[in-house]
């Protein structure tokens, strides 16, 4: 388990979303918890050198902000990593994961359009020499990945929040009218934020500085895509597994058409459902339609969850229980990360030929 601060553990809990949008952000943070700006950035560097943070910024929306799928290869269990090294080669991928199936490694891929992102799963395909399972959101009715953390009790994962009683209004930014960003200048102040912000005393000053625009342009831009809803949230993005949190089970249902915005709602009321999504089926391998993601530091405490869950679900449906209908489900147990980075949504396409060299 990683030994964290109490420090650092107030700010994962307390900052993973609503990041202040103000000159001094993290001197803002360090009002809440009664200590000085410089602690706060040593807090949150040393939580990056020990690979807990993934970043500290913006999590897009990727309808928005791009094109985006979950892909899936069913991979001979031998040669699993050697495939997963090559689908880690491609920018374009920012999550890759193996799990407890038949398909085995499952990975998400996003582009700037498209058809770039058809590209990158074309040329995938042709260098791992498997076919994959695209599995494209079709509807998202639950996200919330933050996570509390207390190593002083066994929390399970729960989204984290600001502490309502504090409000942050010292300097903070106020929206007025300043000079809109050009469609470059917003290109490039997105590929800074997928990186994340400097952990500097004026982050947005100096990200103003690096692309040649004003603070208060940086910031006006932020707010505007935080009201748009393409930054989904903004804050600091963990790493859940260096948390402890590595039962993580992605459960798949193959729920009737008709019934499966309605089952969605009910899945994305439990605490302990974190993600829930509706994909296509592809028959006949893939039946399943609706996706959600739970969290947990133990397994068995998840298949329980998920058990409680199961039998609510047909308690609260008596249309699918008259019927003799069972909602079929797997549990698919994620067993290694193989990468973990925020989405790039670069117009930059891989070389095939560079890529088969890299693999010899």
């Amino acid at each position: 388990m990683m030994q964290l601060t109490l420090l650092q553990q107030n700010i994962i809990n307390s900052f993973q979303k609503e990041l202040p949008l103000c000159s001094k952000p993290y001197q803002e943070m360090a009002l809440l918890f009664n200590c000085n700006e410089s602690e706060v950035i040593s807090a949150i560097n040393e939580l990056d050198e020990q690979g807990v943070l993934s970043r500290v910024g913006a999590v897009f929306d990727h309808k928005k902000a791009g094109a985006s799928t979950l892909a899936a290869i069913a991979v001979p269990p031998e040669k699993l990593d050697k495939i997963a090294g090559i689908v880690n080669q491609f920018e374009q991928v920012n999550h890759n994961y193996a799990r407890e199936h038949t398909y085995n490694l499952w990975f998400v891929a996003t582009a700037i359009d498209p058809m770039a992102l058809a590209e990158t799963l074309k040329q995938i395909e042709q260098l791992t020499g498997y076919p994959i399972l695209v599995l494209p959101m079709e509807a998202s009715y639950h996200i919330d990945l933050g996570f509390k953390i207390n190593f002083d009790r066994d929390d399970k994962a729960k989204p984290s929040s600001r502490n309502p009683e504090h409000n942050v209004d010292n300097n903070l930014f106020i929206p007025e009218k300043v000079a809109s960003l050009s469609i470059e200048q917003q290109g490039l102040l997105r590929k800074v934020l997928e990186k994340g912000l400097p952990k500097t005393s004026l982050p947005y000053a100096d990200i103003a500085e690096a692309i040649c625009v004003s603070e208060q342009q940086v910031q006006s831009q932020i707010y505007q895509w935080q009201q748009s809803g393409l930054i989904r949230r903004f804050g600091l993005v963990v790493k859940h597994r260096k948390l402890g949190f590595n039962a993580n089970a992605m459960v798949v249902w193959n729920i009737p058409d008709e019934l499966v915005d309605d089952i969605a709602g009910q899945l994305s009321s439990f605490d302990e459902v974190s993600l829930c999504y509706r994909r296509p089926r592809r028959l006949p391998d893939w039946p399943y339609n609706l996706f959600c993601m739970i969290h947990g530091k133990d397994r068995q405490v998840v298949i329980n969850q998920i058990t409680k869950i199961s039998e609510q679900l047909l308690a609260n449906n008596p249309t699918i229980t008259s019927n003799k209908q069972i909602i079929e489900k797997d549990i698919l147990f994620s067993n290694k990360a193989y990468k973990q980075h925020g989405a790039r949504y670069s117009k930059a396409r891989q070389s095939t030929q560079n890529l088969e060299r890299a693999h010899g």
